[in-house]
């Protein structure tokens, strides 16, 4: 199918090549945050059970911990073939012969007549770089089945949105020289940010792991290069999620700030009917 702009891979960052490098730091402890981290949007009895489509899957890390929470059968999709291979290589490590089906596959090839529906849809910082956030959306939520749970992260607009959709742009299409330039850069900047607000820059960056399993420096080359890029306010996503039947039982909006060193992502649960 041929997809218009931005919804074609060879548009965006390479978010495939980050998650393969972001393997070697896939331990015990950083599954088990994983887990927590599905529970913090998900009540464990959802997923015990559930047919599970992660779209987006990155790694795999979070569609081994739905496993690991007892999902009984989990459907990992990504758009991009590294991310695909990423996510094999993960799951048939730690989870061998586990009822789950890896494919590389667009949200906007994702039909519920050839996948079916699904009683937990995950997404979780993945539509906003599709390049149609909305249609993303859209699509995704018409995955979810009557009484079924859509967990979604989005970046939450902020006065700088511009600014980072600009640095994302460029940032994809630069040389690696460059780049590790620019995110020695954003570090230095960031630790300095730490410092000022009195939290220490070496426990912060060795915590880092209790934020869903993930490292430090992989997202700092994913938040810097993470293109395409939509954002939304809370009350848009809302909306949106009202109109397509869902309502709301989990919302963690992000703390109003201008974004200056980043505008992370608001955690939404919806339950559709």
């Amino acid at each position: 199918m041929n997809k218009p702009g931005l919804q074609r891979l060879e548009t965006h960052f390479e978010f495939g090549e980050n998650w393969r490098d972001y393997l070697a730091n896939v331990d015990d402890d950083a599954i088990r945050e994983a887990e927590r981290g599905l529970l913090d949007l998900l009540p464990r009895e959802a997923i015990t059970g559930s047919r599970f489509i992660d779209i987006g899957c990155g790694s795999g890390l979070h569609s081994l911990a739905a496993l690991r929470l007892g999902a009984a059968e989990v459907v990992a999709v990504d758009i991009d073939p590294n991310s695909v291979s990423a996510a094999r290589d993960l799951l048939n490590r730690y989870a061998p012969g586990a009822p789950v089906t890896i494919r590389e596959l667009s949200i906007f090839d994702a039909h519920r007549e050839e996948l079916g529906e699904f009683d937990i849809v995950y997404s979780w910082g993945v539509l906003h770089h599709t390049g149609a956030m909305w249609a993303a959306i859209e699509k995704a939520a018409g995955l979810v089945r009557q009484g079924g749970h859509f967990a979604i992260a989005l970046y939450q607009k902020r006065p700088t949105c511009g600014f980072w959709r600009l640095e994302k742009r460029l940032y994809t299409n630069m040389a690696e020289p460059v780049r590790a330039a620019i995110r020695g850069i954003y570090k230095a900047a960031f630790y300095v940010g730490l410092v000022v607000t009195r939290r220490n820059p070496w426990t912060y960056v060795a915590n880092y792991k209790g934020k869903r399993g993930m490292n430090f420096h992989n997202d700092v080359h994913d938040w810097l290069g993470g293109y395409p890029y939509e954002s939304a306010t809370p009350e848009e996503v809302k909306t949106c999620f009202a109109r397509l039947g869902f309502r709301p039982i989990v919302e963690r909006p992000r703390p109003k700030d201008f974004g200056l060193l980043g505008t992370g992502c608001a955690e939404f649960t919806f339950r559709r009917g």
